[in-house]
């Protein structure tokens, strides 16, 4: 196929997405999910708010946690940074977050940069883990079909052995694999693995994730969605997994779809869905700015642009 035709499938392609994104903001009933953002619950919007402030303390404490060993700093000049890194992935399409990270906790407390790039890398590791638990044991407050219930027994156990491991040899076994000359480089990210360093930072990553399942539940119930745990569990869920890419900044829309097909198999409209969404994101993500360009002196859009 030639360039001409090709252009032309393109322009057809376009129109077609043009013609359904008409007939979908045509036929979208924007008064009822309008007034369900309007008629939220805003005494559980606030409980709500609070408790996903919390979870973004948790992660930069587990942070905090892990890098202190081979860099001291400040609880606060970690959570500063953390603040800033969690604004800047709401600002950018790219994950910029964690640069933005390892530039404010080096600049603020002279943390050397191969000694923040290696925290950052054991914090993805003790969040990988919190999240495996907490996929284990947050079934257990729902009802599951019983083959389902044999799975999550099966990956129980496989958990509690790789942590027991862990906490015995220390994460850093695995650095010790590799040749001599890789291994000095490997310094400050073995240092953080030793031991049972990880225990703590993992048990922070298992409260940031229990307490992004209380405010997605709080906020859905908040705008009129009359929704069980199981149904908030999947929602946070298929959100999570369906940003991982992060196309838009902060995921605008793709949360909102995301809530729409997680809470469709438990009857929610998809007005709902989208209206729950809409208030979550901004829950989530506007105190976050404004505390991080106050943090920044206002010059939180200018460091996003030096690291994307």
């Amino acid at each position: 196929m030639n360039a001409a035709r090709w252009r032309w499938v393109g322009w057809l392609v376009a129109l077609l997405g043009v013609v359904l994104a008409l007939r979908f903001f045509t036929g979208f009933p924007w008064r009822i999910m309008f007034a369900a953002v309007l008629g939220a619950n805003t005494l559980w919007l606030a409980i709500a708010l609070v408790v996903n402030l919390s979870s973004l303390v948790a992660k930069g404490w587990g942070w905090h946690l892990i890098l202190k060993p081979v860099a001291p700093h400040s609880w606060r000049a970690a959570q500063e940074a953390n603040l800033v890194g969690a604004a800047v992935n709401d600002l950018s399409i790219a994950v910029a977050g964690e640069a933005a990270r390892i530039h404010v906790i080096g600049q603020r407390a002279g943390v050397p940069l191969g000694a923040a790039a290696s925290s950052v890398v054991w914090t993805r590791v003790a969040e990988a883990l919190a999240l495996a638990i907490f996929l284990v044991m947050a079934p257990g407050l729902l009802d599951l079909e019983p083959w389902l219930r044999v799975v999550q027994v099966g990956v129980g156990l496989t958990l509690v052995v790789v942590l027991l491991l862990a906490w015995a040899r220390g994460w850093a076994w695995l650095a010790d694999q590799l040749p001599a000359s890789i291994q000095a480089r490997l310094e400050p990210l073995r240092a953080m693995g030793r031991g049972g360093r990880l225990l703590l930072p993992t048990l922070f990553g298992f409260y940031n994730w229990a307490t992004q399942w209380v405010t997605y539940h709080l906020v859905l119930r908040a705008t009129g969605v009359p929704v069980s745990l199981a149904a908030s569990f999947t929602a946070l869920i298929v959100a999570n997994l369906s940003g991982l890419l992060r196309p838009t900044p902060a995921n605008v829309g793709v949360t909102q779809a995301a809530l729409v097909v997680g809470l469709l198999p438990f009857g929610v409209a998809p007005e709902r869905a989208v209206a729950a969404g809409l208030v979550l994101q901004g829950l989530q993500v506007l105190p976050v700015l404004a505390l991080g360009a106050l943090v920044t002196g206002w010059r939180l859009l200018r460091l996003e642009a030096e690291l994307t």
